[in-house]
């Protein structure tokens, strides 16, 4: 992964222009990030939405 970024700032820092193909390849690298951080924090959202939802649901 390290060298696909390394690639892609080297690219980026390059006279020629970014393609749509670089464009799609950050896209998909924030979506993994973001998959792996939900995946990550999901037990602790979940807790928070049963708590908001027990609230909601005494008053």
């Amino acid at each position: 992964m390290n060298k696909l970024i390394a690639k892609l700032y080297s690219r980026v820092n390059a006279a020629k222009g970014q393609t749509m193909t670089e464009y799609v390849l950050i896209i998909a690298a924030i979506a993994v990030a973001g998959y792996v951080a939900y995946e990550g924090l999901e037990g602790g959202i979940n807790h928070i939405i049963t708590n908001v939802t027990s609230t909601l649901s005494a008053s």
